[in-house]
């Protein structure tokens, strides 16, 4: 019996080791699967940082990147906007090209207070939704507790994909 035992281990280590021989990293294997960059966004606000007076707009910008590149085939770029109080909100609406890789939306803010702005962009299977806090006039003094607080930005269109 212990000759068995000693003769099923012996088969099992060379089974083993046969198997596991086949699973060693080629040296090229770096080169074969390179991971791609993933996407990135530069986001603007321009030009003032003052509430809007009526008929006037604020420049959002959006430039989509990869691996410090231009991205020109963007499948979909998307604004959101939205004042951290609540009181103002602009949902996800698609960007206007401004030129490769450059997207921009217009949206007047009449209210001064802390905003954020959301931009999803979408390329392939990669999916990115950076967010950018920023500040418009003067801060309330609840404005002031959020940020505080270390205010994180929350907006009425989690639920909402692509």
């Amino acid at each position: 019996m212990r000759n068995r035992m000693i003769g099923l281990g012996l088969f099992i280590g060379v089974l083993s080791s046969g198997a596991l021989a086949g699973c060693t990293v080629a040296p090229d294997a770096a080169e074969r699967y390179a991971v791609a960059e993933p996407l990135s966004v530069k986001m603007a606000l321009l030009p003032n940082k003052q509430p809007d007076d009526a008929g006037q707009m604020h420049t959002f910008q959006a430039t989509v990147l990869q691996d410090e590149q231009i991205v020109r085939d963007a499948e979909f770029v998307h604004f959101e906007i939205w004042k951290a109080d609540g009181t103002l909100t602009y949902g996800m609406e698609p960007a206007e090209t401004k030129q490769d890789g450059v997207y921009a939306i217009q949206k007047s803010l009449p209210k001064p207070g802390l905003y954020y702005m959301k931009v999803h962009v979408g390329k392939g299977d990669e999916m990115i939704m950076p967010t950018k806090q920023f500040i418009i006039g003067e801060l309330s003094k609840a404005d002031l507790k959020l940020l505080q607080a270390g205010a994180k930005p929350s907006s009425g269109n989690e639920g909402h994909h692509h």
